[in-house]
């Protein structure tokens, strides 16, 4: 299990990465806003996932082994600036409200302060089952927080999956099928995140535990290619959407 773990969180990483580069490049050549945005977005994303693979790699939650706080603060600090930033770039090409994109940047902000003072006072054991660690008080339960945390989480990306989607059936050609590329890989992590606390809160037998936890990873892989292609069409793609040249 803990194997296969690594490996899917290693694949997950490395697809972020690349779109994470492939945007870049994309931003050095175009140099506006809203590839700028994305790009910035993209690259973050990728970060959080490498930071995740390289966290479980070099400490495994199921023998009591606890990664530094610091390196939590920054997974999430990186990983909430990431889905706000794919928040920005939605508003280049979709109507949103000042006072809308103001609160979720208020909550960003908001979730940043609270992933520096909430402290894990529980972990994991083979089964997934939940082990308290002594010693720790937070200002309200971490559960309560990991929930609080992942609803918002939800709330973003169910926002960009329906936005994209809804859009992408106004558009022809290319610009659809990328709009739907991409509101379909938005709504894997949709699913993905809507998954988890079924861990969290339910009290699930350990085979449905590790169903879900590998369901989780796998549409985290499958929605990397659908991002990437939708936000970075290959070449070969967009040739074959191109107007033919004329005489």
């Amino acid at each position: 299990m803990r194997t296969t773990a690594l490996v899917t969180g290693y694949i997950e990483a490395a697809l972020f990465t690349l779109l994470g580069v492939r945007c870049v490049l994309s931003w050095l050549r175009q140099h506006d806003r809203a590839s700028a945005t994305l790009a910035t977005a993209t690259v973050l994303f990728g970060l959080s996932s490498l930071i995740g693979a390289i966290t479980t790699t070099l400490y495994d939650s199921t023998k009591g082994e606890i990664a530094p706080r610091g390196i939590g603060i920054v997974s999430s600090i990186i990983g909430l600036l990431a889905i706000y930033g794919f928040l920005l770039f939605l508003t280049n090409f979709i109507p949103f409200p000042q006072w809308l994109s103001a609160l979720f940047g208020f909550g960003t902000v908001f979730w940043i302060v609270m992933s520096i003072i909430e402290r894990p006072d529980i972990t994991f054991d083979a089964n997934f089952h939940r082990v308290p660690i002594p010693g720790v008080h937070n200002p309200i339960h971490y559960i309560t927080y990991l929930g609080a945390v992942l609803a918002y989480y939800a709330v973003v990306l169910g926002i960009l999956w329906v936005a994209f989607f809804v859009n992408g059936l106004r558009l022809e050609s290319l610009a659809r099928l990328r709009m739907l590329l991409i509101a379909g890989g938005f709504f894997l992590l949709f699913v993905a995140i809507g998954l988890i606390p079924r861990i969290l809160f339910g009290k699930p037998d350990t085979g449905t535990n590790k169903a879900i936890i590998t369901t989780v990873e796998y549409l985290a892989i499958i929605s990397a290619p659908l991002l990437l292609v939708g936000f970075s069409p290959p070449k070969w793609l967009s040739a074959r959407y191109s107007p033919p040249a004329s005489a």
